[in-house]
This record gives structure tokens, sequence and C-alpha cells, in this order.
């Protein structure tokens, strides 16, 4: 049997663990929050992106490697959006919603996650 101060200890460090983490992590994810009605786009990938919205004939300005862009893009339904090289080869297809704003950050592969 375990001591009781070896389970004090044990709940002590896992307790400890657990709101460090959390409070590492919480300025991560309120920095980089999407914002209604705006799309961010980082080249984070070592290669220059942009990203073309089909329904609305539009799209981003070609983001260099390690800068981002910000448009204003109202909406009120989900749309495609299509992440690209500056070159213009396909990276993959996300969805936006202009109520929750998005934001795609561009990675080595080439590749791109949301957040």
């Amino acid at each position: 049997m375990r001591s009781t101060i070896e389970r004090w200890t044990a709940r002590g460090v896992a307790g400890a663990l657990a709101v460090g983490t959390t409070l590492a992590l919480a300025p991560l994810g309120a920095a980089h929050a999407a914002v209604p009605h705006q799309f961010t786009l980082c080249s984070e990938g070592g290669y220059a992106s942009w990203a073309e919205f089909p329904d609305r004939h539009m799209a981003t300005t070609v983001v260099q490697a390690g800068d981002c862009v910000t448009l204003s893009v109202r909406g009120t339904a989900p749309e495609p959006v299509l992440i690209r090289q500056g070159n213009g080869a396909l990276i993959g297809p996300v969805t936006y919603d202009g109520r929750a704003g998005l934001n795609v950050t561009t990675v080595p592969g080439p590749s791109f996650y949301v957040h």
C-alpha cells in the first residue's frame, strides 16, 4: 500500500503539471483566435502562399514566407477556399465561414493547419 504522503505527493505533482500546461498553452490559443469576418493567412512553411475564394472570384495577395495577411471577408454561410503555393500549386481546400472567421498557417510539406 502506498502511504498517504506518497498519494498526496503524486496528486500534487499531477495537479501542478496540469495547471502549468494549461497556463503555458492559454496564451497560444488566445493570441491566435479567429475573429469573425476576418481571414488570416500566414506563410510559415518556407514558401510563399495565397488563398483563393472561388465563389467570390477573389484571392489574397501572395504572402511571402514568414509573413501574414489579414482580410476583412464578410459572410453568412460556409464557402470554399483554396490554399495555394506561391507558384499556384494547390495545397488543399478549407471551408471559411465569415461568422466565425478563420486563421490558416502554411507549414512544410507543403501543408497547412487551421486555428
